[in-house]
C-alpha cells in the first residue's frame, strides 16, 4: 500500500462525499429530452434536403456544387 498523508485523507473525503447518491426526481432528463428531440429534428431536414423531398429555391445537392 501507499502511504497515507493527510492531503490524500482530505481528498478522498472530498471526492468521494457523493458516491451512491442519487438526487430524487427527473434532474436533468427533460433538458436532455429537449436537446434531443431538436437533435433529431435537425437531422431529419437535413436528410429531407439531400434526398431532396425538401426543395429549398437556389439549393442544389450534387457532387459538384453547381
Amino acid at each position: 500500500m501507499g502511504q497515507k498523508t493527510a492531503l490524500g485523507s482530505l481528498l478522498k473525503a472530498i471526492g468521494n462525499s457523493g458516491q451512491g447518491k442519487v438526487v430524487p426526481g427527473w434532474g436533468a432528463a427533460p433538458v436532455m429530452t429537449a436537446i434531443g428531440l431538436l437533435l433529431l429534428v435537425f437531422l431529419v431536414i437535413l436528410l429531407q434536403i439531400y434526398n431532396q423531398s425538401l426543395l429549398l429555391q437556389g439549393f442544389s445537392v450534387d457532387w459538384n456544387g453547381n
